[in-house]
């Protein structure tokens, strides 16, 4: 049996992990900034050929020539992107293969690592769990997209009657705003973030399904954990601690700009026992019991910092309804591991409700 020092480095590796994927979502952020700039200039110089009062013909020559240039421009970005996913996946498959060996008995047979190849393959052949769409179809989704809502804004423009110099603005934003109220900036950019941080989740955690799978003698359990702080997610919240047989629970990305993340078990042996983890509540950072859930953390913070996490009925019910940290996780859930409205949730347990006061609870 591993000692406790190991379980503590295993815990220590996942966690730090994570830190260092979030630092990763960034920087691929960021890399979004000159294409949606290339965007801009594209879509300004289109605008400029058109003028206010383009021909029919004018305007559909004009517009297929630029959903041409965007196309071209996303492509580059998306193929540089799939580069950075194949390489992750390489790095996790082998940074999760040489945790678990932290912990790996000594009398056990020994500890298989996938190839690259095969953790590619499994990953891109998985569905992104936020979405159920493939990984590749996924990431592609924001070209189409891009593309669409900058036609269909010149399109209607155009059709309206408007300066274009009001078209400019829809697509650019404005500068008091810094540009985030465009369409480009705004839009645009937090969807191409959003769709940047839940892949690399995906491509992450599908690293470690794939040494699982390769070492399923011994890997047959995995423990969910959630960040704790404020910004997370109902389903996450929800989830956090579970500890699920492989194959058939929930992984992250549980929904788009997921960050929870999973401890692989290796002969059932949870390296959360006895060890630490890092929460942000009410009174800032501080580091808490790895085993505790988030809901027995969240019991721990003042009403107003529950309000905030919960919102206003949640945290009524949380506070008043009579119900265990465990019996208000599984209330927020379906059988499906998908989040549940406050109405369905009433429905499931209605004394809960009563006893917080919540006879017509809005979300």
């Amino acid at each position: 049996m591993p000692t406790r020092e190991q379980q503590r480095l295993l815990r220590d590796v996942m966690i730090q992990n994570q830190v260092y994927l979030e630092r990763l979502k960034a920087n691929e952020v960021r890399k979004l900034d000159p294409v949606l700039r290339s965007l801009d200039r594209a879509v300004q110089a289109a605008l400029a050929a058109l003028g206010d009062t383009p021909s029919r013909t004018l305007l559909e020559r004009t517009l297929a020539r630029l959903r041409a240039q965007n196309a071209e421009v996303l492509a580059r970005y998306t193929a540089e992107f799939t580069g950075t996913l194949k390489a992750l996946s390489r790095h996790a498959t082998g940074l999760h293969a040489e945790a678990l060996r932290l912990v790996w008995p000594t009398n056990a047979p020994a500890l298989a690592t996938p190839t690259t190849a095969a953790a590619w393959a499994a990953t891109l052949a998985e569905p992104v769990q936020a979405t159920g769409q493939l990984l590749e179809p996924f990431t592609k989704s924001f070209t189409a997209r891009a593309i669409a809502v900058i036609d269909r804004a010149i399109r209607v423009g155009i059709v309206q009657g408007l300066p274009t110099a009001d078209i400019v603005r829809q697509l650019r934003g404005t500068k008091a705003a810094n540009y985030r109220d465009g369409l480009i900036a705004g839009i645009l950019k937090r969807e191409g973030d959003a769709m940047v941080r839940t892949a690399i989740q995906h491509v992450n955690v599908q690293g470690q399904m794939a040494v699982a799978s390769a070492n399923s003698n011994l890997v047959k359990r995995y423990r969910w954990l959630s960040t704790l702080d404020s910004r997370t997610s109902q389903i996450c919240r929800s989830l956090d601690g579970r500890i699920y047989i492989i194959g058939k629970g929930p992984l992250p990305p549980a929904h788009i700009n997921c960050r929870s993340f999973i401890l692989l078990l290796v002969d059932d042996i949870d390296p959360t026992v006895g060890t630490k983890r890092a929460s942000k509540g009410a009174e800032g950072g501080q580091q808490v019991d790895a085993a505790i859930t988030y809901y027995d953390w969240l019991k721990t913070q003042p009403y107003e910092f529950q309000i905030d996490a919960l919102g206003a009925s949640r945290a009524a019910l949380f506070r008043k309804g009579g119900l265990s940290a465990q019996q208000f996780a599984d209330l927020n859930l379906d059988k499906n591991f998908q989040p549940l409205t406050l109405e369905q949730m009433r429905k499931k347990n209605p004394a809960a409700f009563a006893r917080a006061g919540l006879l017509s609870p809005t979300e």
